[in-house]
């Protein structure tokens, strides 16, 4: 296939893809060859780790198409004139692995057993699992794939077929994880000729195939699910002449199918948009929609009570509003005109006016006003107290005074529906401090007021207020506020807790690097007891990846009154959650935790003794000074063992204990007729460990490393003895 015409020259960003791509199956080969606790297993893994790491650094996910021998991302080709990456690529395909995603928070340990799990080919699996089951079963959080049923697509590379004569035709597999990857579907990859404008037909053509052939492929709705989320999720350059890559495309695609599918598909957008609501803006992408399409989604949610977001509705409705007549630039500004206009139609104006009192506007209308403000008035106050903001604030005022004086049960429901349609929208404009006053209000009406109708509609409107939705979309409103606006906010939530504190902790784990800095922090330090207590009892049904977001959380509420409470989770099937765990607990020598980590140090698992080092390296508990020792190497026939010992000398010089010295005596003067560098390379980080213990019992090993015929270990003895 000639892809020199027809796909962009290589960017620095694929060509950094390219060597991640690399990296991995250098790690992966590796991963094959040796046992797990290997040094060329451990570097290869970290180098890929760190390369993949920065990648994600820039962006929250990297989504990678797999088409045979190549890999592509977005509309590049990659590694086509790499061996390494079409080696990689060929034993993916033979998994028949669509798609890879990669997501923010992927961990070194996830990323091993990734690749370990991929480098057993399919022929070579004697479990009798798929790969699907084979990753579920062992919980590899932020690495996903995806793997289609593509008896549809032609694997051949046919350049020739007439996509626009034959709308049966299928889609070469590259065409389709090109799409894939761009998170388009406007795109006919390799079937595309140079100078050929292809983008106006292929919406419908693949219109055409899905009408075809999505009674006998119901898949064809999930694959169309995972591309619009893509699409939803990908970041808008603001420089960009487009405002939305491939709604256009998707818009015509909902045209093109028979009205059965298309209100299925319509669903599926409906449910995306919302589930993006909070991560990503779908204005963009809902804009370049055409104004049947957005009716459509309009009535759907009308005529089939399709649930969607306040967020979601209003947005909708701003979009099928703004084709038809100049909209206002605010969704609270949409509201309030809605209000306006249903609360005095024109053709109701005549009911409500007598002639008289008609007469008499006219008359004012008439008369010549003065061209100047009265001496002492503010014009700019004036001004400001008609602006969007200002009348929505003035009318929620206005109206809860008009809902507390009103005895009447209809008024009082009429009254409570306009105040919502503003009031959950004061988010948009930061106002939580007013939509405190609000809740606080309607709190006192449902409990005061005396007819029982209106005590409910006071309580159904304090409901809204906590609905897993309108939560949402506040939360994603609050990292753009200002230092005080964000005070009001965390104070508005603080009202309705702990009653809200579970729906919070949903939105809490949806964050996939939460920080100390989350607004929600703040309000579950608030009702710390509480929210532990919920966490606690949410945590043996919940997901691998909630549960270690939750001890994240555990982590900054501090531990006073868990500890018992995690040691369940030191047996936990999850190797991370048990590290994770070990973390919070070994800081505070916790015997549980202790006894844990020597059990590991004596495990016969290189990854979980690996794993128990790192522990120790990063806590130093003396309470495993024997196991450490006895992880101590005194032959030298793999390299491993000596750079083992390095790491091992300088735990126990933390930690100190004078029961390692007479280990540490053995080995510097062991010869060994093999690794000559190496070992003397280890043996001067031996003796620069001495200075963690104590002068008089490190004396006698120091003098001694005077008498080795190396320089450097001379240097340091002496450094050393100057330091007594």
């Amino acid at each position: 296939m000639d892809t020199k015409n027809k796909h962009p020259l290589q960017t620095k960003e694929t060509k950094q893809l390219t060597e991640l791509l690399t990296s991995l199956h250098l790690a992966l080969k590796n991963i094959q060859l040796y046992p797990a606790g290997h040094s060329l297993v451990k570097s290869r893994l970290l180098l890929a780790y760190q390369s993949l790491n920065r990648m994600l650094n820039t962006k929250r996910s990297i989504l990678f198409g797999i088409a045979r021998n190549v890999i592509t991302f977005e509309d590049y080709i990659l590694g086509e004139d790499s061996p390494a990456c079409s080696a990689f690529a060929t034993i993916l395909s033979r998994h028949e692995i669509a798609s890879i995603n990669f997501s923010s928070g992927v961990g070194q340990h996830s990323l091993f057993l990734f690749l370990k799990t991929v480098g057993v080919l399919p022929e070579q699996n004697q479990a009798g699992k798929t790969l699907q089951q084979e990753l579920s079963s062992l919980s590899i959080p932020h690495i996903d794939i995806e793997i289609i049923n593509y008896d549809y697509f032609d694997r051949t590379d046919n350049t020739s077929a007439d996509l626009e004569n034959d709308d049966s035709a299928p889609l070469t597999w590259l065409a389709f994880t090109q799409k894939l990857t761009r998170g388009i579907l406007g795109y006919l990859g390799g079937n595309t000729k140079p100078g050929e404008e292809t983008q106006n037909i292929a919406p419908e053509v693949l219109a055409a195939a899905i009408n075809k052939h999505a009674k006998n492929h119901p898949e064809f709705l999930n694959l169309f699910s995972t591309l619009l989320d893509q699409m939803l999720r990908q970041p808008h350059e603001q420089n960009s002449s487009v405002s939305a890559p491939g709604g256009k495309e998707f818009s015509r695609i909902l045209e093109s199918l028979n009205p059965e599918l298309r209100k299925q598909f319509l669903n599926m957008t409906l449910k995306k948009c919302d589930q993006n609501m909070a991560q990503s803006n779908p204005e963009k992408t809902l804009s370049t929609f055409s104004h049947s399409i957005v009716l459509e989604m309009l009535q759907q949610i009308n005529r089939k009570n399709v649930h969607v977001s306040p967020a979601l509705l209003n947005l909708i409705k701003k979009l099928s509003q703004i084709r038809a007549k100049p909209s206002p630039s605010t969704q609270a500004s949409i509201a309030r005109q809605k209000k306006t206009s249903n609360l005095m139609e024109p053709e109701d104006h005549s009911k409500h006016v007598s002639p008289n009192y008609q007469n008499s506007l006219q008359k004012l209308a008439e008369a010549k006003q003065p061209s100047k403000a009265p001496a002492g008035f503010d014009l700019d106050k004036h001004l400001a107290s008609l602006e969007d903001d200002s009348l929505d604030k003035q009318i929620v005022c206005a109206t809860l005074i008009l809902m507390k004086q009103s005895a009447d049960e209809e008024e009082y429901a009429e009254l409570a529906a306009r105040l919502m349609e503003i009031a959950l929208l004061l988010p948009d404009k930061g106002a939580f401090a007013l939509l405190q006053f609000t809740c606080k209000t309607l709190w006192q009406q449902a409990k005061d007021k005396k007819q029982q109708r209106s005590r409910r509609v006071a309580s159904k409107c304090l409901q809204e207020f906590t609905h897993p939705d309108f939560l949402n979309y506040t939360y994603s409103i609050l990292p753009e506020l200002p230092e005080k606006n964000l005070r009001d906010a965390v104070d508005f939530l603080s009202l309705f807790c702990p009653h809200i504190l579970e729906k919070l902790l949903k939105i809490f784990c949806m964050t996939p690097k939460p920080s100390l800095n989350n607004p929600l922090v703040a309000v579950f330090k608030s009702f710390r007891l509480e929210t532990l207590t919920k966490i606690f009892t949410i945590l043996p049904e919940t997901t691998t990846v909630k549960t270690r977001r939750f001890l994240i959380l555990v982590e900054y509420l501090g531990l006073q009154g868990t500890v018992r409470l995690l040691h369940p989770l030191l047996s936990h099937e999850d190797a991370d959650i048990r590290i994770q765990v070990l973390d919070l607990l070994l800081p505070i020598n916790d015997k549980e935790g202790i006894a844990t980590l020597i059990s590991m140090l004596e495990s016969k698992n290189e990854i979980t003794v690996n794993a128990a080092i790192e522990l120790c390296n990063r806590h130093n508990p003396p309470a495993c000074t024997q196991g450490l020792l006895n992880l101590l190497e005194y032959q030298f026939v793999k390299q491993s063992a000596i750079e083992r010992n390095r790491k091992l000398f300088l735990i126990l010089s933390h930690i100190g204990d004078p029961r390692a010295l007479p280990c540490l005596e053995k080995i510097a003067f062991t010869k060994w007729p093999f690794h000559r560098e190496q070992l003397l390379t280890m043996k001067r980080i031996l003796f620069y460990s001495l200075k963690g213990y104590g002068n008089k019992d490190r004396i006698k090993l120091v003098r001694r490393g005077l008498k080795l015929k190396d320089k450097e270990i001379h240097k340091i003895c002496n450094s050393l003895l100057l330091g007594q």
